[in-house]
């Protein structure tokens, strides 16, 4: 069933949701509904919901990133990562001889036990003496170099903060604003997934979302 706005019954609760866990807190609930908003609104090239919720999205994660500021160092993963294993709030990296996908899937754990983190892959050293960073999704790698942080067993949490802040730049980079909009709004999808944590990629998916909208 659709509503008076041309919304399915069940994205409109969607999307009902997610700005009514915004507004009262429930940040992890509004990012859930949020996205599976988004993913169904895509499919039906519905441009103006997902304008809506790109911003309810950035909102959210933008709240759950904050929190894991609070306290505590960075917390480095170097050794196996059961998938039993218990985490707590705050910041992590992931480096050798873990790898990318190792971070997605801490990220993704914490996210649907609520557990609000930041998590960084980075990779071995270069001859450059700049250290790779990367992030991963499905179809989509976002991978740039950054300056080592002063002590590699104590990073600090401004040293992981420009590594976010580079991901963000390097994903926005990938995004070619000559291309197609419907590709390229699938290419910000993608680059969302692996780097959650960028405003600037929401808002230019909103960007990209309302040009479709305007197309004659």
């Amino acid at each position: 069933m659709k509503d008076g706005s041309g919304r399915t019954k069940q994205i409109e609760q969607l999307m009902r949701k997610a700005a009514e866990s915004l507004e009262s807190g429930a940040l992890f609930d509004s990012e859930a509904a949020a996205q599976k908003a988004l993913t169904s609104c895509r499919a039906r090239s519905d441009w103006a919901s997902m304008i809506e919720l790109a911003a309810i999205l950035r909102d959210a994660r933008s709240g759950l990133q904050g929190s894991t500021y609070v306290k505590g160092a960075v917390r480095i993963l170097d050794e196996d990562i059961p998938e039993d294993m218990e985490f707590s709030t705050g910041r992590y990296l992931v480096q050798p001889p873990r790898v990318g996908a190792d971070a997605r899937r801490v990220r993704l754990q914490c996210l649907e036990e609520e557990i609000p983190v930041v998590v960084v892959c980075r990779e071995p050293g270069t001859q450059t003496g700049l250290v790779p960073v990367v992030a991963i999704a499905p179809g989509t790698t976002v991978r740039t170099k950054v300056k080592p942080p002063s002590n590699d067993r104590k990073p600090t949490a401004g040293w992981l903060q420009t590594c976010l802040d580079a991901l963000s730049e390097a994903a926005l980079e990938r995004i070619n604003p000559e291309q197609e909009v419907e590709r390229r709004i699938d290419a910000i999808l993608g680059c969302i997934d692996a780097v959650p944590y960028s405003d600037a990629l929401h808002d230019l998916l909103a960007a990209a979302c309302q040009e479709a909208l305007d197309r004659p």
